[in-house]
């Protein structure tokens, strides 16, 4: 019988769940084989086996410093992308976040928004962090866009941080404070 209690954090739109071989064989691997995902998250296009990102989610889940989710519809429980937090810092109580709605039709503002916004709930309230980071392209304000709704402020960027198509693009900084995130009225109602 399947663990119906898979899902370790719910919304409105949808839930996370911890990732699974079966994610790393198929799907996970699948997008981060996407050139257009790879050139908004500011990576490197290099092919990504589906060996690779199993031995990847494996090291990640006996790592300390990183946590990661596959991101799926509430509706269906069909997995549409990954969130993680990565450099976490205990001491410090300081975190990276790291999103990506890999299935296109699914990349839209209510899903991203309600996706970042759990994710930030998690870090900075489950998690007790203090606070979180978070950086994206300047050619990508979707993405940056999205932190700014959500109340992260812009600390500053990073001139020429990333090649892409023939020229270097920015990468503007966000962080947030959980004294910050408490009292916004973005956070989720769980």
């Amino acid at each position: 019988m399947k663990n119906k209690n898979k899902f370790l954090i719910e919304g409105k739109l949808v839930k996370f769940r911890n990732p699974s071989k079966d994610d790393a064989k198929g799907i996970w691997s699948e997008w981060f084989n996407n050139l257009d995902n790879l050139v908004m998250l500011g990576r490197v296009p290099l092919p990504n086996t589906p060996e690779q990102q199993i031995a990847y989610m494996i090291e990640s889940q006996d790592n300390a410093d990183r946590v990661i989710f596959i991101v799926c519809l509430k509706s269906s429980s069909k997995a549409i992308g990954v969130v993680s937090l990565s450099n976490i810092n205990r001491y410090h109580q300081s975190a990276q976040t790291g999103l990506l709605i890999g299935e296109k039709k699914h990349r839209n503002y209510k899903i991203a928004l309600e996706t970042m916004s759990l994710l930030t709930e998690f870090a900075l309230v489950k998690m007790n962090l203090n606070r979180c980071d978070a950086s994206a392209l300047k050619i990508n304000p979707q993405s940056y866009l999205l932190n700014e709704f959500l109340g992260w402020r812009k600390v500053g960027e990073k001139k020429q941080s990333h090649y892409h198509n023939g020229i270097f693009v920015d990468t503007i900084l966000y962080e947030i404070l959980r004294k910050n995130w408490l009292k916004s009225n973005k956070r989720p109602n769980l």
